[in-house]
C-alpha cells in the first residue's frame, strides 16, 4: 500500500507536532508511533546478543583478574616521605603543609605514617620535629621562622 504526502502533509511533520494536532495528551498518536519492521526487530535482537556477550565476556575478565575489578576504597591514610631522604629544598615548604594542615584540624581525619632513616611514626607532630630538626641543620642560627618578613 502507497501512501502519497502531500505538500501540506509535508509542512506540517516538518514544523513538528503542534498542540492542535493532538487531543488526547495522554496518549502517544498514532502518527508518532513507527510500527517495527523485521530488519529493526533483527537489529533489535542483535544488539542484545551482543550486549549479553559483552556481559559474559566481562564477567570472565573479572573472574580471571579481581584485584583489576574490585571496588575502590578510599583510605584516610596519610603517607609522608622519609624525612632523611628528602632534599634540603623541600624541607621548609614541608614544615609550611604540615603546620597549616595540624592547624586548620584536618590532620585529625587522617592516619599517618611518615620515617626519619629508620625510625617510623604514626605522629604528625613526631614528623613535624623531624622536619624541623633538619631545617635547624639546614640555618645558620639554628631557627627556622616560617612567614616573618623583617622590616628594615
Amino acid at each position: 500500500m502507497t501512501t502519497v504526502i502531500g505538500a501540506a502533509d509535508l509542512l506540517k511533520f516538518h514544523s513538528g507536532l503542534k498542540i492542535s494536532d493532538v487531543k488526547n495528551w495522554e496518549q502517544v498518536p498514532a502518527s508518532a508511533v513507527v510500527q517495527p519492521t523485521a530488519l529493526m526487530k533483527a537489529e533489535m535482537a542483535a544488539g542484545e546478543t551482543r550486549v549479553q556477550q559483552q556481559k559474559t565476556e566481562y564477567e570472565a575478565r573479572k573472574a580471571a583478574n579481581p584485584e583489576l575489578y574490585s571496588p575502590v576504597t578510599e583510605s584516610n591514610v596519610m603517607y609522608e616521605a622519609n624525612v632523611a631522604t628528602l632534599a634540603n629544598s623541600e624541607i621548609r615548604p614541608r614544615i609550611d603543609y604540615i603546620t597549616k594542615l595540624i592547624q586548620s584540624g584536618e590532620a585529625a581525619k587522617y592516619s599517618f605514617r611518615a620515617a626519619n632513616g629508620d625510625q617510623t611514626t604514626t605522629s604528625i607532630h613526631q614528623f613535624l620535629f623531624w622536619l624541623q630538626q633538619r631545617s635547624q641543620e639546614l640555618d645558620d642560627d639554628g631557627t627556622y621562622s616560617p612567614d616573618i618578613v623583617l622590616s628594615r
